[in-house]
């Protein structure tokens, strides 16, 4: 009998690890997905929490309305996309990026958060950003903070899956992510070897019953204060 339940405990204990290797596997290529999906302009998690920008509409913004746009933007992570129109000091000797508008009178500053960035840029490059807005503008709108694209979603998605690899099952999930993780890890449980076909979040989401049935899993974990986490500042 004793030897019945060993193993018994035995064939769980592997049951649950493989579920959750696969609950990890899809959530990193979900949210690898999503940050591919938010870049080239179409619908995504992330999009929702991330404005993504460009010159000439900040610019326009803050010469309608400064006061507004310093309430919409102020402390808040952005996506910008643009074209350096030359690399400049400030008073402290401090280097910040100029991006024009519509014309070279009008610009937007972007002030990196490692400095030595700069040293890589050039008059004419393509840019991708992550910044933060503020309240410290001066004549035109300034971002600050700014960090590449590349950068801020490799740090975010070791981050996120770190902290994804730290979760047991009884567990809160801290934002949307982790509770698709859980929902993932529930459906596996509860179906098991049925995730291990999916290679692609395409292919999960194709079979929409099976990806109907983990988002409901999802949802039964997401509080409000999971569906409205905020994405961390660069």
């Amino acid at each position: 009998m004793k030897k019945i339940i060993a193993i018994t405990l035995l064939m769980l204990i592997g049951f649950n690890a493989s579920a959750n290797d696969n609950a990890k596997r899809i959530t990193e290529l979900f949210i690898k997905d999503d940050v591919s999906t938010f870049r080239k302009g179409g619908g995504s998690v992330i999009g929702k929490k991330i404005p993504s920008v460009n010159a000439s509409q900040l610019i326009s913004e803050y010469a309608n309305n400064q006061f507004k746009y310093e309430k919409k933007y102020d402390n808040t992570v952005v996506y910008i996309k643009t074209v350096a129109s030359g690399v400049k000091t400030d008073f402290s000797g401090d280097p910040y990026v100029v991006a024009n508008g519509k014309n070279q009178f009008e610009h937007v500053s972007l002030e990196l958060k490692n400095k030595d960035d700069a040293m890589n840029i050039n008059k004419g490059n393509k840019l991708e950003l992550i910044c933060v807005g503020t309240k410290n503008n001066v004549m035109f709108p300034s971002l600050k903070k700014c960090v590449t694209a590349d950068s801020y979603f490799q740090k975010f998605i070791e981050t996120t899956m770190l902290n994804i690899n730290k979760l047991d099952k009884d567990a809160k999930p801290d934002n949307s992510f982790e509770a698709f993780y859980f929902g993932l890890w529930e459906f596996d449980v509860k179906k098991p070897n049925i995730l291990d076909k999916y290679k692609t979040v395409s292919e999960l989401i194709k079979n929409k019953s099976d990806f109907d049935e983990i988002l409901d899993f999802a949802e039964s974990k997401a509080t409000d204060e999971v569906k409205n986490f905020t994405m961390p500042k660069p």
